[in-house]
């Protein structure tokens, strides 16, 4: 007979020895398989620990960790479910479960999980409980490849009335805001809004970097924390239902001179290559984007991250719009997740995917793929289009767009793989495309004249974008190539959509023709 219990001293090695067994040798997290660090876990007061047992074997365990989120925001997250393939297990899952439900109730108004997308079992256990999914995270963790996990979520009813109404959210987020809302039974009172273009990023300050041990605040930074907060952590800081090591929290402060302007706090994961952002703290707007494109620039230039997460408001269109742009999908919406000042905030969890995107296998519920599609919608432009960006990164007239703004044109270029002498452009032609270079190399020709040769980055016909005409000249491809071809009526209609997309490749278009200009009077003198 199997019998719910708590944890105890003398279980940690039978423990132990269910985690190899369920995960094997090669775990990438071999912290689980430390007997220190479980005693740790037994005894950690914000963690409710359980365990199976059968004629005195440890047969399943599962725990919820109450130190999630805020001290006042009630969050519980479900852990490390893990349950022996022997029949003498079976139903030990689901009574863990329902015992560990039982015992939040009055402690936990937000409980949420990460449910693994190989196990299907998992998925129907949790929805069996009343947990719907609100969010899917693509290639999150790292299990000898990277895996993904559907987010699923349980809210009390203080939840729904203490919710704070009508979130403001960006277009690209408006769906995964109705999905979720809906999934929960909640009023789907979302506002979609778009007029706002982000906090800007280009600005510079001098900035300090700091390191300490484990999650801190930034309190102590001269004038504490602002009262309208856009980013929240620690959620999912731990690995499990215990800190695996001591966490190195990295801090970015932005001063001028010895006056501090804002911070932004950060930790970073080597076994997933994961990069977390937990809080920011600012004085001022343009603070806010810097910070934000800088911890960007250091997870790729120095930690080489595969992944990127952060928690933000929902009412905070701008703060949503700023990580767009800088290629931040929505991942999760969880609605009433924090608590703050008399109400809960309905909370966006954003990603960013910094390599190829291949899911690999998965076995889910309807309810579980129905969010993959709805959070794949977004990436769809950023990885199908990842060639299109890197290519377009090196062109003149897209300098100085951010990532965001440039995964925006795949949604209006494709690819083209074009053979040496193959004619590109036909001099008196009607100009529908303008080109990129992505690979390779072309000439510009007229009357057999060789006018110009062209290689990896350049960018073609884009006279096209100022005057409706027809071509002035030929061009032809040199050596095998690899051109991206951008429809030119999509393309002025992308631009009117995002006007600051538009703004730069104007600004950038003047001051390639300028030099172009130049050149050829040098060369006619």
């Amino acid at each position: 007979m199997i019998t719910i219990r708590d944890a105890e001293d003398n279980d940690v090695e039978q423990i132990r020895d269910l985690f190899v067994s369920v995960y094997g040798k090669d775990y990438p997290y071999p912290g689980f398989y430390d007997t220190h660090w479980l005693k740790k876990a037994v005894y950690n007061d914000a963690t409710i620990f359980l365990v199976a047992a059968n004629d005195g074997d440890i047969v399943a365990t599962g725990s919820i960790m109450l130190d999630v989120g805020g001290m006042n925001d009630l969050i519980g997250e479900l852990g490390r479910l893990v349950a022996s393939p022997a029949k003498k297990a079976r139903g030990a899952a689901q009574l863990l479960i329902a015992e560990l439900m039982n015992r939040i109730k009055g402690k936990v108004q937000f409980a949420f999980g990460e449910v693994r997308t190989i196990h299907r079992g998992s998925q129907r256990l949790a929805e069996k409980f009343g947990w719907q999914a609100i969010g899917f995270e693509p290639m999150k963790y790292q299990f000898g490849h990277r895996e993904s996990v559907a987010f699923l979520a349980s809210i009390e009813d203080t939840c729904r009335e203490l919710r704070k109404n009508n979130p403001r959210v960006i277009p690209e987020i408006y769906t995964l805001a109705q999905v979720s809302l809906g999934n929960l039974k909640l009023p789907i009172d979302a506002i979609c809004f778009d007029e706002d273009e982000g906090y800007p990023t280009g600005h510079s300050f001098n900035t300090e970097r700091l390191k300490e041990k484990g999650v801190s605040s930034l309190l102590r930074i001269e004038r504490g924390r602002v009262s309208n907060r856009e980013v929240f952590g620690n959620s999912s800081l731990s690995n499990g239902f215990f800190r695996m090591a001591d966490d190195n929290s990295h801090y970015l402060v932005a001063k001028d001179g010895d006056a501090v302007l804002g911070a932004i706090g950060f930790t970073y994961d080597p076994i997933d290559s994961r990069i977390r952002i937990f809080e920011l703290i600012e004085f001022e707007d343009a603070v806010k984007g810097y910070l934000l494109s800088e911890v960007d620039k250091i997870a790729k230039e120095e930690f080489n991250a595969d992944y990127q997460e952060i928690d933000i408001s929902a009412y905070s269109p701008k703060m949503q719009r700023t990580l767009e742009r800088l290629g931040f999908v929505a991942v999760a919406y969880c609605p009433a997740m924090v608590f703050e000042s008399v109400e809960r905030l309905d909370i966006i969890r954003m990603a960013k995917i910094n390599i190829q995107y291949d899911l690999g296998k998965m076995r889910l519920l309807n309810s579980v793929s129905r969010m993959k599609d709805v959070v794949e919608e977004e990436l769809r432009d950023r990885f199908i289009g990842m060639e299109i960006t890197e290519a377009t990164k090196m062109a003149d007239i897209f300098r100085n767009l951010p990532e965001g703004d440039l995964h925006h044109l795949a949604s209006v270029a494709i690819i083209r793989n074009c053979e040496k002498d193959e004619i590109l452009i036909t001099k008196g032609d009607t100009a529908k495309h303008i080109y990129v270079i992505a690979e390779g190399k072309a000439i510009v020709t007229d009357n057999d004249k060789t006018l110009a040769t062209l290689s990896e980055g350049a960018i073609i016909g884009e006279m096209a974008l100022i005057e409706k005409t027809v071509r002035s000249a030929n061009v032809i491809i040199k050596k095998t190539s690899k051109i991206i071809e951008i429809e030119i009526t999509k393309f002025e209609r992308l631009m009117e959509e995002h006007p600051r997309l538009g703004y730069v490749v104007t600004r950038n278009l003047a001051v390639s023709l300028s030099s172009k200009l130049r050149k050829q009077t040098l060369i006619n003198n």
